[in-house]
């Protein structure tokens, strides 16, 4: 305990100058996939050190990405130069490395202060850390150096989600006036704005995960960890990993079953696809659930009314390019990650996660006493585990039917609401991170 107070009180530079003392340990061990992962961390840091940024360039050359490393060896030979900073900054971004890039983009705004650009990456490498004040100040001092449509609508939307309402009204105010003015067409994100205000306002003072995601996406969320583990919890609504048993999946078929049947606005399905092999067993059920027969993935060109089944965030990013666009596809995940941007928002999702397993693949299984048991992949056909989620129903509607019931009843009180069927989002919205509640994030 000693020892975490104390790494707790070193400042950035002394955790900076330990962080590259193990670095060159593992340089000298040859280990440079764990050296990278220590210098990312190194650069999350709040303090710059142009030694961090030559090892960097080091290691990636070592590792045969001689690209990558040109990027740091610029900076490394250049450190008083903010270009060289910035392009590694962008180069960082697109490649999602977020927290990464937060180290090179305060540099360069030490440098440069006055710079809108940086400031604007600054706000959207906080947004994506799940640091909303840290966003807000950034977007802030952008839109103040320089208004731009793209700064305004990210501003708005951090102050949303920071209960701010009066600053998105008034940001939704300037962008319109801006279209208006320039004869531009408006983008999909004003109007995405706009719902969220709509939403926002007719549903106040969010307090959840589910309620934030209602108001973000206007599409269900169906269950969160804490209707799972009660107030043992103190994950807010969200799982890091968990192995889901076939009670899991039983809740959220039923679920979404009811949903359907019960809430107004989704269409009448004709036919179901699942997205994958490892989602085919969810489909299987829910196609004797909702008496709608399973068909080829030749049928997403017809003009039929039909629902894909997916497991999790891989199998929503494989299927995006194909049913992005298509209105007559109801896209249903039975999870998703909170810490990665999918390609688009499902319409409906079960639960939050950053990794599962399914009970029917192979994982490990760690027991309350720390014990570690590898758990083998099952051989049963997916109709024959989707029976084994059906037989768990009757239990589930015995012992979980009122946290259903209360989830049927959130989505009836805002079905006119709900970007669903004729509402559903067209096109679809990717999906954002970014959350005003706080959760634990596994660090890589």
């Amino acid at each position: 305990m000693a020892d975490e107070m104390n790494q707790e009180q070193k400042t950035p530079r002394q955790q900076v100058e330990e962080l590259l003392g193990y670095i060159e340990d593992l340089m000298a061990e040859e280990d440079y996939s764990r050296a990278q992962d220590i210098l990312n961390n190194a650069l999350r840091l709040d303090h710059f050190d142009i030694r961090i940024y030559e090892r960097y360039a080091f290691v990636l050359r070592m590792m045969g990405m001689g690209d990558a490393a040109e990027l740091f060896e610029k900076v490394a030979f250049n450190p008083n130069d903010p270009q060289p900073l910035f392009e590694l900054a962008r180069a960082l971004m697109k490649d999602k490395m977020y927290g990464v890039a937060i180290n090179p983009l305060l540099r360069v705004s030490e440098m440069v202060p006055m710079a809108a650009a940086v400031n604007f990456e600054l706000g959207y490498a906080y947004m994506k850390e799940f640091d909303i004040p840290a966003a807000r100040r950034h977007f802030e001092y952008a839109y103040e150096l320089e208004q731009s449509p793209a700064t305004a609508y990210y501003l708005g939307y951090v102050a949303l989600l920071q209960n701010d309402i009066s600053i998105t009204e008034q940001l939704i105010g300037y962008m319109d006036r801006h279209f208006e003015t320039t004869g531009e067409e408006k983008p999909p994100t004003l109007q995405m704005l706009k719902d969220m205000m709509t939403r926002y306002e007719a549903f106040p003072e969010p307090q959840t995960v589910r309620d934030w995601h209602f108001i973000q996406y206007g599409t269900p969320l169906l269950r969160l960890s804490k209707e799972d583990l009660g107030d043992d919890g103190d994950l807010n609504g969200r799982y890091v990993f968990i192995n889901y048993g076939f009670g899991s999946l039983a809740i959220i078929m039923e679920t979404f079953t009811r949903l359907i049947r019960e809430v107004p606005g989704f269409p009448q399905f004709e036919y179901i696809i699942p997205a994958s092999y490892n989602a085919a067993p969810l489909a299987f059920a829910l196609s004797k659930m909702l008496e709608i027969p399973l068909a080829p993935v030749e049928t997403l060109q017809s003009e039929r009314k039909g629902l894909m089944v997916a497991d999790w965030t891989a199998d929503v990013d494989a299927v995006a390019g194909h049913i992005a666009h298509n209105p007559n596809v109801t896209l249903f995940s039975f999870a998703l990650d909170w810490t990665n941007q999918a390609h688009l928002t499902p319409e409906v999702i079960g639960y939050f996660d950053q990794a599962h397993r399914m009970p029917w693949e192979s994982t490990v299984v760690v027991e309350i006493d720390g014990t570690r048991t590898q758990r083998p992949e099952m051989e049963e056909k997916p109709e024959e585990l989707a029976e084994m989620i059906l037989g768990r129903l009757e239990k589930i509607r015995e012992e979980d039917g009122e946290s259903i019931d209360a989830v049927i009843a959130y989505y009836k009180e805002r079905a006119h609401l709900l970007k669903v069927g004729a509402q559903m989002s067209m096109p679809r919205m990717t999906f954002q991170v970014e959350s005003p509640i706080e959760s634990v994030r596994m660090m890589f």
